[in-house]
């Protein structure tokens, strides 16, 4: 008796064991370089390892990045569901489309997307269906909040140009609201559209030609994945541009406002940790922004000729000196 019970102790400690270091494989796919994404990954990482994933442990970390080049994604993609991974996060709408139809059965975690719904993601955001649930940075006026800033920093602005994709959905919903706010400023709009990476150039030498007060790039696969000839040419032309991440101004653009990107992919780890656990992608509400960043590159002013207002500069949440 004392024998059957010494081995069932030691057959349950040997198996408790196994499952305290079971090596689960979480799986990141971006659209961008692994060096811009990497303050992103930082995040998740440190989210998952709070939650008790430790790399090399329990936890293994397979991420895969397009360095600006879409056409891989899909490819980048299949290769993440063939390790296979228990759980994938992806960054961006356009990464999570691709995910969704480069994989069947992969539980999605969008790390940050802008309309989970408008864009087809989810049924809704408090009950999403399918395999896919996470974030999204979809919030209501800051279109108007960034042209406020801009105003702030430039008084005597009237002319301001957007540099958008129209192919996405939910930045002809962010286009709009920046028109609304536009028209309230009594500030005009000038639009610039790049669907594809041969369009920007062109859309950026038109931009330029207009020489707007200001310029404003919203995000997406396309126009991130093509940041660094974004803000390289704003740059050389002296041109005032704002992006909505920290991304922009860390690439020399003047600043950005938006939801925190790091902190979403920081807020990602609770909803792997989630999946990992049993819990499913579609019964997962999908949360909205709670931290907003706005990122100040002085450097940049200063070469700009730009004085910041110290309250503008009271309310930055990073400064690029």
């Amino acid at each position: 008796m004392t024998r059957c019970l010494l081995v069932a102790a030691i057959w349950m400690f040997a198996t408790g064991a196994w499952a305290q270091a079971r090596v689960v494989t979480v799986g990141v796919l971006s659209a961008t370089s692994p060096a811009d994404y990497a303050v992103n990954l930082d995040h998740l990482r440190r989210g998952l390892r709070e939650l008790g994933y430790v790399e090399g442990h329990n936890l293994r970390i397979e991420a895969r990045h397009a360095d600006a080049k879409l056409e891989r994604l899909p490819q980048l993609a299949t290769e993440l569901a063939a390790i296979p991974v228990d759980v994938l996060v992806t960054a961006g709408s356009h990464v999570t489309r691709v995910a969704r139809k480069a994989t069947r059965d992969v539980p999605i975690v969008m790390a940050f997307a802008g309309d989970p719904v408008g864009g087809g993601f989810a049924d809704s955001l408090s009950r999403p269906g399918g395999r896919i649930t996470g974030l999204t940075t979809l919030a209501s006026q800051l279109g108007g909040k960034r042209l406020e800033i801009l105003k702030e920093i430039l008084p005597k602005m009237r002319a301001v140009a957007v540099l958008w994709n129209p192919d996405v959905p939910e930045r002809v919903i962010q286009f709009k609201e920046t028109q609304a706010a536009a028209q309230s400023l009594q500030v005009t709009l000038h639009s610039f559209e790049a669907r594809r990476s041969a369009e920007i150039e062109p859309a950026l030498d038109a931009l330029a030609l207009k020489r707007p007060d200001a310029v404003i790039v919203l995000s997406d696969a396309l126009l991130d994945a093509n940041l660094r000839t974004i803000a390289g040419f704003t740059t050389r032309n002296r041109l005032v541009a704002m992006h909505q991440n920290h991304s922009g101004p860390r690439l020399g653009m003047l600043l950005s406002y938006g939801a925190s990107t790091p902190n979403l992919h920081y807020r990602a780890a609770a909803y792997v940790d989630k999946i990992l656990k049993g819990a499913k992608p579609g019964e997962l509400p999908i949360e909205q922004p709670t931290q907003f960043e706005l990122v100040i590159n002085l450097k940049t002013a200063k070469a700009l000729g730009i004085r910041i207002p110290q309250s503008v500069l009271v309310r930055a949440d990073e400064i690029i000196q």
